[in-house]
């Protein structure tokens, strides 16, 4: 029987363990957490009143193979109201793309012959003045919702996203925690072994044969091993908490890593006592202020009273290293400035909070990849195997266009599966 290390439990690993299991392979994943997921993150905390994601949320779009999983497990999903509406001292006003300048933009951006980075593209064709408003929004969608870096992040790419119709968005009911349950039930069902708590940092390998040394002392051996790992994990340099050694080592690879951008995220959770953000309009699905903390949503069509916030990019960069309170300081301060309402005000009608800084999770150390000019070559190299017994796989390496990191992470999983399958 052929035997495969899986390091990493996230989307992807459990997908590619869940594949190769059908088929009779003896599977082991080894997670450094003490639990799977990775950035799928739903949290049960007593203070709130139903589960909530610090991680994963949205399912963006009718994602073929996310919505089939769902449907194999029995797990009920539902769509979102997506109004979106720009909030200043209380006042609604639905949000338009009013920029008369956009157009043309996506037209420049779809008539380049070679890529560049947003930085330059934005330098190059729209550095006038009238431009000013123009470019604000535009490095503000790229950081907040890509999380790109603009002195690195590809335009071809972020044409692609950019004109793109936006399809139906959707949440799982009970949060995203429900189809990692399903994952992870499947795969002992196959027999796949899992260790949580169980850090890599050493993978000594030749063809056919790999040897695995943990953080905890213990010793793993298999034919192959697919690494699942954030692409944080892979860039880190060899004096980082995160390194992970190779042996012999695989530069073309390691390089290839760091050419993929990978974007900080955080996050905030509220639950208040009333729902004082829709007494105007009762359909405002996301919220945009012009506050430190610009982006808010709700969760209708759900009637709670949980309001989430969100910085990403280079916003959230500048705050990566600050402390949990004094994120909530600025979550509580940003949101009276919006809605006209003193600090004090929004103290006392906060339930409960949680406050979730990827920047600061061990072994993940942001959000999710974006893609850099360099991105498209790195892709391919990590997309071949090293001597077909070293695979990668993750949503940093898809290849496709899903609007999703959730769905990228389970098609690449898929994929690695079939390319191992493909060398046994």
């Amino acid at each position: 029987m052929n035997s495969i290390i899986i390091v990493g439990g996230g989307a992807a690993g459990l997908m590619a363990a869940w594949e190769l299991s059908k088929h009779k392979n003896h599977v082991i994943i080894l997670e450094a957490k003490d639990r799977l997921g990775g950035r799928i993150y739903t949290i049960n905390e007593a203070d709130f009143s139903e589960p909530i994601e610090a991680g994963a949320e949205f399912i963006h779009g009718d994602l073929p193979l996310t919505l089939s999983l769902l449907k194999q497990a029995g797990i009920i999903y539902h769509a979102i109201e997506e109004k979106m509406f720009n909030v200043e001292k209380g006042k609604f006003k639905i949000q338009k793309n009013n920029d008369p300048h956009w157009n043309k933009l996506l037209q420049k951006m779809h008539e380049l012959n070679e890529d560049m980075t947003l930085a330059d593209f934005l330098n190059n064709y729209f550095s006038d003045d009238k431009y000013e408003a123009l470019r604000e929004s535009v490095k503000g969608f790229a950081g907040g919702f890509d999380l790109a870096d603009v002195s690195s992040a590809s335009v071809k790419s972020l044409y692609r996203e950019w004109s793109e119709k936006m399809e139906n968005q959707y949440r799982i009911d009970g949060g995203y925690k429900k189809l990692v349950v399903y994952l992870e039930t499947e795969c002992k069902k196959n027999g796949v072994v899992i260790h949580t708590n169980c850090c890599v940092k050493k993978i000594s390998w030749q063809k056919n044969e790999v040897n695995i040394n943990t953080m905890c002392s213990r010793f793993f051996k298999s034919n192959k091993v697919i690494v699942a790992v954030p692409i944080s994990v892979l860039q880190a340099k060899d004096n980082s908490e995160n390194y992970l050694e190779f042996a012999p080592a695989i530069p073309e690879h390691i390089s290839a890593a760091k050419n993929i951008g990978f974007g900080i995220v955080i996050k905030v959770v509220f639950e208040l006592t009333e729902i004082f953000w829709n007494k105007e309009k009762n359909n405002a699905g996301f919220i945009l202020t012009r506050e430190k903390m610009s982006t808010w949503w709700t969760q209708l069509p759900l009637q709670n009273k949980i309001l989430t916030g969100w910085i990403g990019g280079e916003k959230a960069s500048l705050l990566k290293d600050i402390t949990d309170n004094e994120i909530l300081e600025l979550a509580i301060q940003s949101l009276a400035n919006a809605f006209a309402l003193t600090e004090e005000c929004i103290k006392s009608k906060l339930k409960a909070s949680c406050i979730y800084n990827w920047y600061k999770e061990p072994g993940i150390n942001g959000g999710y990849s974006y893609n850099t000019t360099k991105s498209v070559e790195a892709k391919k190299i990590l997309g071949k195997p090293v001597n077909d017994t070293i695979f990668f796989s993750g949503e940093a390496l898809f290849q496709g266009s899903p609007l999703g990191t959730v769905e990228a992470a389970l098609q690449s999983g898929k994929k690695t599966s079939a390319e191992v399958l493909e060398t046994l």
